[in-house]
């Protein structure tokens, strides 16, 4: 088991949305798999090194989850997708947020 660092951006970056978000997910330690997959159900996160330049800004929660859970997006280098199903939860260890 190794824990994986990623970065998931909040309500595609709609601040107001993502403060309201972030309390959820702050409370209760979790994601929530959306409707919007493009590369199959699942939370989309990139690792650190790997976040594209346009989205530093955004409103982001930075997590830890074990590697075993994760698989590559199919989308760039560095993005992952932690697989589920639409509107269930994935529990994650939150580090903190950032950009609100």
């Amino acid at each position: 088991m190794a824990l994986v660092r990623g970065i998931h951006i909040i309500a595609k970056g709609d601040r107001a949305r993502a403060r309201e978000i972030a309390r959820d997910i702050a409370k209760n330690q979790r994601l929530l798999i959306g409707s919007n997959t493009m590369y199959g159900a699942g939370v989309y996160a990139w690792q650190e090194e790997f976040l594209p330049v346009h989205l530093v800004d955004q409103p982001q929660v930075i997590f830890e989850i074990d590697d075993s859970q994760i698989l590559p997006s199919g989308a760039r280098q560095g993005c992952f997708r932690i697989p589920g199903r639409i509107n269930d939860y994935i529990d994650v260890r939150v580090l903190r947020f950032s950009n609100f």
